[in-house]
């Protein structure tokens, strides 16, 4: 494979680290360019990201600027002279100025179907979405937010129980396999892209601590979603009186009818009666809540203030004999 030449590479999260260790091998020089490091632990300490820690253990060139439009973002990038940019997962727009200061189009590695899921955390949206195909899109950056022309994609299905941090570590694996072929295209012939169409655009926030919270009025199976979804950040919870309780592992039971059930049996315990309600807790094991259709059983949750543990520990250890969630 041969040289790229002198290349800045944008990214912060942990998606982009698998592709910035290719690098090394394949650029005749980089400069890693990081988001600053944040405070993290009961102490505080500044924190550095995924993509800054590897790029210190590789030996690169790092600058971690606050805000990439300042003058001293700006300058990192124009005195080092790059032939190319390349992004993955930096979480700051560029530039229009510095998107041009490269002889060749900049580059943009997304882990998502673009244009389905834009912007933040669209491996979580995939999963929330109930989507069955995800996968990882090669863009020209412009200065819309992931709204550049495509070059290329590679498409995955989704496991069935994949969780947020899995399916980024197997888009992340995919990208550092694939992406490098294309980068000695790049720096070559050059490489073709075809715009987005705006009619399948779907647009992500970033998540905030409220959109952990459960509606137990809802689908198990969208329950489900959410709790594979949103791990580790803002994860899925819910509330147990005053205090929270962080669901970790969870999966709807497929055995049981929907429900609030009308015509349960009488002689099965954990049947749902019919003045049960959604958040309740039925009783034995294993530990299953009604939503408002199946029942969603929980396997590992987190109590506030105490560690992960099994659910069934979990609930022996409440002295009630009837328990609603979130109520």
């Amino acid at each position: 494979m041969g040289r790229i030449g002198r290349i800045v590479f944008l990214g912060t999260g942990s998606f982009g680290v698998p592709l910035l260790r290719r690098l090394p091998d394949l650029a005749d020089e980089v400069l890693v360019v990081s988001a600053s490091g944040r405070p993290a632990g009961r102490g505080l300490q500044s924190r550095a990201s995924p993509v800054a820690a590897e790029a210190r253990s590789l030996g690169l060139a790092l600058a971690t600027p606050v805000h990439l439009r300042s003058d001293a973002g700006r300058a990192a990038i124009r005195d080092f002279l790059p032939d190319g940019l390349l992004l993955a997962s930096y979480g700051q727009l560029v530039p229009a100025d510095l998107l041009a200061v490269t002889p060749r189009p900049p580059l943009n590695v997304h882990p998502s179907l673009l244009p389905r899921h834009r912007g933040a955390s669209p491996v979580a949206a995939a999963i929330l979405a109930g989507d069955a195909l995800t996968g990882v899109s090669l863009m020209v950056m412009t200065p819309e937010l992931d709204a550049g022309p495509i070059v290329t994609q590679w498409a995955v299905p989704i496991g069935g129980r994949e969780e947020a941090p899995e399916l980024e570590a197997r888009l992340a694996a995919l990208a550092a396999e694939e992406v490098p072929q294309l980068l000695e295209t790049w720096a070559g012939a050059g490489v073709q892209a075809h715009p987005q169409d705006p009619a399948l655009v779907t647009m992500v926030r970033e998540f905030t601590r409220e959109d952990g919270r459960i509606d137990w009025s809802r689908p198990a199976d969208e329950i489900d979603r959410q709790v594979r979804a949103l791990q580790p950040w803002p994860g899925a919870w819910t509330t147990l009186g005053e205090r929270r309780l962080h669901v970790r592992r969870a999966h709807p039971d497929e055995t049981a009818s929907d429900v609030p059930a009308l015509d349960a049996p009488a002689s099965d315990s954990r049947a749902p009666a019919p003045d049960r309600r959604p958040g309740d807790v039925l009783p034995g094991a294993p530990v299953s809540i009604v939503t408002g259709l199946g029942l969603l059983v929980l396997d590992e949750v987190q109590p506030a203030g105490r560690p992960i543990m099994a659910a069934d520990a979990w609930r022996n250890g409440i002295q009630d004999s009837r328990v609603r969630l979130g109520g």
